[in-house]
């Protein structure tokens, strides 16, 4: 059990900044793709409520 840690200790101090920019690069990309999930999910609502309105219009005209 000691040899594992000394291992992962030497694999964090040569690598730790790797492995951090790995991580931080992956929760990126997943905070941009859920984002750009939102706004596709908004621009839907938006098409949906604006042939509404032009429902709407058609009707009181």
């Amino acid at each position: 059990m000691k040899s594992l840690e000394e291992v992962l200790n030497i694999l964090f101090q040569e690598y730790g900044s790797l492995i951090l920019t790995a991580i931080s690069a992956i929760l990126s990309i997943i905070t941009i793709s859920l984002y750009v999930e939102l706004l596709r999910n908004n621009i839907g609502l938006i098409r949906e409520l604006n042939s509404i309105i032009q429902w709407i219009n058609s009707v009181i005209r």
